[in-house]
């Protein structure tokens, strides 16, 4: 039989990955805001308070209207699709609650602050990637893991 809803796994990860969000921007808010930026590894690694309005990588800053259709959109595009998941596996679980837990995590920033709190700033000299979060992280290491499996497929067991 087919699991239609996600299994336990699926929201003990995706809380766990909300609360560690949360703490790491509290602890940024509190301890990187007064500072604005320490160096890490010079030339390579900064932890930077920024206050990001916009979607990814910072894009369609400052539009909240539509930031908000975005999300929105983007949720149920994400419920339709999850509904045609199997969630017997521990894999769609585990990563799916990564995936929810980091959305989550960004979404309770945006409705809470009208922003999304970001702090790890990578760069190489003068170029540096766009700041990111717990959140943004988990977010991309979920989405890497759905795009590995749909070009390499599952593992013969």
């Amino acid at each position: 039989m087919i699991a239609r809803w996600p299994r336990p796994l699926f929201y003990i990860v995706a809380v766990l990955v909300i609360v560690v969000d949360q703490l790491t921007k509290a602890w940024a808010t509190i301890s990187l805001r007064p500072l604005g930026s320490v160096t890490l590894l010079s030339g390579f690694f900064n932890l930077t308070y920024v206050r990001n309005t916009g979607v990814a990588f910072g894009m369609f800053a400052g539009q909240g209207l539509v930031v908000g259709a975005f999300i929105i959109l983007l949720a149920l595009v994400a419920i339709y699709y999850m509904r045609g998941l199997s969630w017997t596996g521990w894999e769609p679980n585990f990563v799916g609650g990564l995936l929810c837990g980091g959305a989550l995590g960004n979404l309770l920033d945006r409705s809470r602050l009208g922003y999304v709190v970001d702090f790890f700033d990578g760069h190489i000299g003068n170029y540096h990637w766009p700041v990111f979060n717990i959140a943004d992280s988990f977010i991309c290491v979920s989405v890497g893991w759905i795009v590995w499996r749909q070009i390499f497929g599952t593992p013969n067991r």
